[in-house]
Parts: structure tokens; sequence; C-alpha cells
């Protein structure tokens, strides 16, 4: 033996080492897939096993169906969606669009129902001031004076949440957190706070003040609510500030002489709305704007990202209506007067429609135009969806299309 043959016979021993053949690879991709099916079987098995044993009460058919909504069967085939939508007639039915579809509440309770008429979800059960919102994961229900609070996804009752005083207010985050407002032993109002799986998180209890509103931050960490109380023989308001981390107020802050009627996070800060002033704050608590209404009576208001729509009656006995559109530092963006009371105003991007009995005013803010459609005198409420309109009645809503209606000729 050489004094290198110990390198030669390792090296020898890998030339003879085989190149691997075609079906040997093929064999190996084989072994592969079949233990990944196998993987994949075995964990659909435990998941079944685990949803049949802690949710099987949410394994309906209807559920089934209604996933299978989601689903294209052909290439070409397309769904076809209506515009209008008929259900029980109930006075004062409340409707919003969740998810696509119609929710419909009132006091004999919850319907769901797809553009096509299919009803996806009704429960039933009895309200006597019913009020329902939304935040893009589940709707809300509640009985303003009643002790229960009922969760809903499309097709099914997710959580029914029980109070041991009244409810008097709720709010969502689009996080999926929520403010409930009611009461506690010894306190005049309570402000409890749950989180997207519906376990209580956070309370605040206040002991001389009754507060009214409460609004959810959209990342869900932090509330805000505005207080009515009487300090020195006026009625004042107060807003408080609080994180979901902390036990300390983040920020208070009181206006004696008004009454809240409304407090909401916006786009660059938070709003709040009272009996003579619509106030704008920045995310810091800084003051940006205050409108005062000097006098003037205030019928309606509502928030729509940085606008704010305020209705006041015209003085005299006309019943008239006076819109105004406010940009968030308080100015003046848009102003229009009507002849009659008005059942509801909405802004859609750069269009405000105002809803009166067998009209619907449709004004271009940026363009300062306006337009008139004769409708039917049932409808009496708005819903929006997205950049359009629906118009609510009793017992019916419809998409608007202005080639729908006839134009009204001034």
């Amino acid at each position: 033996m050489g004094a290198f043959s110990w390198f030669k016979d390792k090296n020898s021993k890998k030339n003879k080492q085989e190149t691997p053949t075609v079906e040997s690879h093929y064999i190996k991709l084989a072994r592969k897939a079949s233990f990944l099916r196998y993987t994949v079987l075995l964990f659909i098995v435990l998941f079944g096993v685990y949803s049949f044993s802690f949710h099987s009460s949410e394994i309906t058919v209807d559920n089934f169906d209604y996933m299978m909504k989601f689903l294209n069967v052909g290439e070409d085939e397309e769904s076809l969606k209506g515009s209008t939508i008929s259900f029980d007639g109930s006075t004062g039915n409340r409707g919003l669009i969740y998810k696509g579809d119609l929710a419909v509440l009132n006091e004999n309770g919850l319907t769901v129902t797809g553009w096509d008429g299919e009803v996806i979800l009704r429960d039933g059960f009895s309200y006597d001031h019913p009020k329902m919102l939304e935040n893009g994961k589940n709707i809300f229900c509640y009985d303003v004076g009643g002790k229960e609070l009922r969760i809903f996804n499309s097709y099914s009752r997710l959580a029914r949440v029980n109070f041991d005083y009244a409810v008097h207010y709720v709010d969502a985050s689009a996080n999926g957190e929520y403010c409930v407002v009611s009461s506690a032993k010894g306190y005049r109002s309570a402000v409890y706070v749950y989180d997207a799986e519906f376990r209580f998180r956070y309370s605040r209890l206040f002991s001389d003040k009754y507060v009214n509103f409460a609004a959810m931050s959209p990342d869900g960490q932090e509330f805000i609510v505005a207080a009515q109380y009487s300090k020195n023989g006026n009625l004042a308001t107060q807003i408080s500030r609080f994180s979901l981390s902390s036990d300390s107020v983040l920020f208070e802050k009181e206006f004696i002489g008004e009454i809240p009627l409304g407090i909401y996070f916006t786009e660059n800060g938070y709003q709040l709305l009272t009996t003579d002033t619509l106030r704008s704050f920045d995310a810091n608590n800084e003051t940006v704007s205050e409108v005062s209404f000097d006098g003037r009576k205030l019928l309606s208001g509502n928030i729509s990202g940085t606008r704010a729509t305020i209705n006041y009656g015209l003085e005299g006995l006309s019943g008239g209506t006076e819109t105004n559109v406010y940009r968030n530092d308080g100015s003046v963006e848009y102003t229009v007067s009507f002849d009659t009371a008005l059942s509801d105003t909405m802004i859609c991007g750069n269009v405000l429609y105002a809803l009166s009995p067998g009209v619907l005013t449709v004004c271009d803010i940026e363009a300062d135009e306006m337009t008139q459609y004769g409708i039917p005198t049932s409808f009496s409420a708005l819903v929006r969806d997205e950049d359009s309109i629906i118009l609510v009645s009793d017992n019916k809503a419809e998409y608007f299309n202005e080639n729908s209606f006839e134009r009204i000729e001034s």
C-alpha cells in the first residue's frame, strides 16, 4: 500500500455511488406527497373533532348555506343581485348594511336578507326601543332600557350578554372591542368594555354623573364618554377620555349649561355635540373648533368622516329646515334650506342626501348643485352602502337610482 492509498480508496468509493434514476426520484416525490396527504387528512379530522366538541351549536345547515354563497360554482355564472328587498312590515324599522346584506331591526327582532331576496338570518325577540349598530365584524342589538345585548354575525347569534341594570348606549370599534353604558349598585352610571371575543376587559364607574354616550377609538384601546350632571344648580356636560391600559383619566373637561347629544371619534380626533355647540378636538385633546348654534332650534345632527351635518328648524310656522354642512375646522362648507321637515339626512362622498315625505333631494356639495326626485311617501329613512344610498320604509328597501324615479323640475 502506497503512502496515499487511503485517499485513493476514499475517492473510489465516491465514484462507485450510483447516480439516482428517474424512477427513484419520483418514488421519493410520491412518498412526500403521501405523507403530506395524510398530514392534511389528520388535521381535518382533528379540526372536525374540535369543532363538534366546542362549537357544535354553530354547525348548522344555514351556516353552510351562507358560506356557499361566496363560492363560484361556474366560471361564467354570476349571482343575480337585486336592487329591492321586501320584508315583514313594522313601524320603527332600523336598517344597516352588514357585509353587503341588509340587516333590519324592529320591535319583533332582527332579520338579515341578501339582495337576492334570500333570508340569511331571522331571530325573533321583543324590544320596546330597539337600537342597532355594526363594526364590520358583528351586529349589536339592544333595547334602550332593557338589560341585554345580543351580538350576531350574518347567520347566527354569537353572544347574549345580560346586565343587572338597564342598557343605555353601546358602541364598538373596528377591531371588535365594544363598550356598554349601564349602571351599577351605588353608582349612577357604569361603562363596561369587552374584547373581540366578548370577554369582559375593563369597567369605569361614575358615582355622581349620568353617562349619556360613549365612543370606542378605532383601535379599541381607548374610549371617551359624554356625561350629564348638575353643578351649582346648572346642567353641565363633561367629557372624559380613558385608556384600557390605565386606571387614570387621560383627559377631562366640562361645559356648563349644556346637555350632551353625542360624542364621536373622527379621522383626526373626536367631536362633541351638545344642545348649544359642536366642538372638534384633535388627537391630543386640543380644541380645533367650536360651532355655536346661537339659540337656533337644533333638530338633529350626525358626523360623517371629516364633515358634520346639523339640521336647524326655521323660525315661523312653516316647519322648514336649514341644513348646514361643517368642516372639521368649524367653517360652513354647504348650506341649504327646505320648506318642510326632513325625515333623514346623510352624506356619501361629496353628496348630501336629504329625505322628506315624497321627495329625495340630492345636493352636490362641491358643485353647489341640487336635484330633487319624487319618491313614494312610505320611505322614511336612509341607509348608506359605501357611496350608494338605500331608501327604507316599513316593509321595503330600495337602492336609489336616479333613472328609477321621476325628477322634479323646479
